[in-house]
């Protein structure tokens, strides 16, 4: 019986899908709790509307830690060769069209 607890809490859903697609890469399965909740952000308080990733406690410490690697990385944003589209620093590859990251 999988375990999936809570570890990080996202900015928006962008970050948190953005995150999810970096674990994946990394092998690690994540679930995204709370995107539905964002149609109601403008109702509701945003300490209400939460968008938070989980995963199996098998997997916490790397993920914990890849998400660390990110925080650190987020602040150097690229932009990509290809599609132009800005990327954080700690991805290595363009989440829009998967071009490597050149400036690496």
């Amino acid at each position: 019986m999988s375990q999936w607890h809570e570890f990080y809490r996202a900015a928006n859903f962008v970050e948190a899908r953005l995150l999810q697609g970096m674990l994946s890469k990394m092998g690690i399965e994540s679930r995204v709790d709370g995107e539905y909740a964002m149609a109601a952000a403008g109702e509701l308080p945003m300490d209400v509307v939460q968008v938070t990733l989980m995963v199996e406690l098998a997997q916490w410490d790397k993920a914990k830690q890849a998400v660390k690697d990110y925080e650190v990385n987020s602040v150097a944003e690229w932009t990509c060769n290809k599609c132009q589209e800005i990327n954080p620093g700690s991805f290595d590859y363009c989440w829009s069209c998967e071009q490597e990251n050149s400036t690496k």
